[in-house]
């Protein structure tokens, strides 16, 4: 599986995207990005677990 990191430079370019991220239990998440902050540090998602937001100083892969 290949994967990329999410960055503020580089989140803009994967909206709609799916990504992997792990919870506080190591447990690998699946979700898809649904939108992007102005500034790039916050990522909006389809997982209502997270609230439907997910800050970028979390581990985040975009799934190519």
């Amino acid at each position: 599986m290949n994967t990329i990191r999410l960055t503020p430079g580089n989140v803009f370019r994967y909206i709609g995207k799916q990504i992997i991220f792990k919870n506080k239990n190591k447990t690998a998440i699946l979700s898809r990005i649904v939108s992007v902050s102005d500034t790039g540090k916050t990522i909006y998602v389809d997982n209502q677990r997270y609230k439907g937001n997910l800050v970028l100083s979390r581990k985040i892969h975009v799934i190519l």
